[in-house]
């Protein structure tokens, strides 16, 4: 098992960085996907200790 890095490994960010080089940006769901198959690449567990969060949105979201 590999530890959860403290940090964007060089991979990581290259990748990130060739997303943002698209013509349309791209959305924080294909960032943190990006950011997931990286670590499942890797088998890096999650760490023992819960991550922060936000809270979780209510009621509708988007305009209205």
């Amino acid at each position: 098992m590999k530890k959860w890095p403290r940090t964007i490994p060089y991979d990581l960010k290259c990748r990130l960085e060739q997303l943002r080089e698209y013509r349309s940006a791209p959305s924080i769901q294909t960032q943190w996907g990006e950011g997931l198959e990286w670590l499942e690449k890797h088998g890096v567990e999650p760490p023992d200790h819960p991550l922060p969060t936000e809270p979780e949105l209510r009621g509708p979201v988007g305009h209205s």
